[in-house]
C-alpha cells in the first residue's frame, strides 16, 4: 500500500507578518492566513480528503487543518508534541530586537544549531521531540494520504530527518506559510522527499 505524507506549514498570523518569533505562543491565523489555507485546499482538491489529518495543538495549525478539512469528516488528531520550537525569551520579538539583546546567541542559532534559546529549547531537543512523533504517525498502516499541519522550524527539522541531514541545516528547509513538502513512505522508517505537486 502506497503511503504519502503532506507536511504543511500553517497559514499566516499577524506575528508572521511582523516577523516576530511565535514559538509556543498561541497566535491565531489572520485573514490572509485563512485565505492562504483556502487556496491550499483548492490546490489540493485532487488529493483531499486526507485519510488522516494531524495538527499541532497551537491554534494557527489547528485552524489551518480545519480549513483543509472543510466539507470532509476526517477526524483531526491534535498532537502537542508537533508544536513549534520553544523560543523562550525570544517569543514576541523580531530579529532586530533579538540582535540587540543576544547578538552572539542569534548568530550561533543560525549557524551551529547548538544553541539552547534562552528560556527555550535547542534544535536537538526540537528534533528529538518532533521526529519521534513523525515516526509514530508515519508508521501507522491505516492511511494512504496523511496531512501533518505544523510550523516552520518543525517542518525544517522533519525534512532534515527525512533526508538524514544534520538538524542544524533546518533553516534550509523552513517553509513559507502554507508551504508544503510531500514525503513517500518507502518502507517502515524509510522516507523519500518528492517534488511538490
Amino acid at each position: 500500500m502506497s503511503q504519502t505524507i503532506y507536511i504543511i506549514r500553517h497559514g499566516e498570523t499577524d506575528w508572521n507578518r511582523q516577523k516576530r518569533f511565535q514559538g509556543h505562543t498561541d497566535i491565531a491565523l489572520n485573514d490572509e492566513g485563512r485565505l492562504q489555507a483556502v487556496r491550499l485546499a483548492m490546490k489540493l482538491a485532487d488529493v483531499l480528503p486526507f485519510d488522516r489529518l494531524v495538527a499541532s495543538d497551537l491554534l494557527r495549525a489547528r485552524e489551518t487543518a480545519e480549513i483543509l478539512n472543510r466539507g470532509y469528516n476526517t477526524p483531526i488528531a491534535v498532537d502537542e508534541e508537533l508544536r513549534e520550537m520553544n523560543f523562550g525569551q525570544w517569543e514576541g520579538l523580531n530579529i532586530t530586537a533579538i540582535q540587540e539583546r543576544w547578538p552572539d546567541e542569534l548568530q550561533e542559532w543560525y549557524t551551529s544549531g547548538q544553541l539552547t534559546v534562552p528560556g527555550g529549547e535547542s534544535q536537538e531537543e526540537l528534533f528529538q521531540r518532533v521526529w519521534q512523533r513523525f515516526r509514530y504517525w508515519a508508521d501507522q498502516e491505516d492511511y494512504h494520504k496523511m496531512g501533518i499541519v505544523c510550523h516552520g522550524a518543525v517542518c525544517g527539522v522533519l525534512i532534515c530527518g527525512v533526508l538524514d541531514r544534520p538538524h542544524c541545516e533546518m533553516q534550509k528547509y523552513m517553509l513559507a506559510n502554507t508551504g508544503m513538502y510531500v514525503v513517500t513512505v518507502e518502507e517502515r522508517g524509510k522516507y523519500k522527499l518528492n517534488v511538490l505537486p
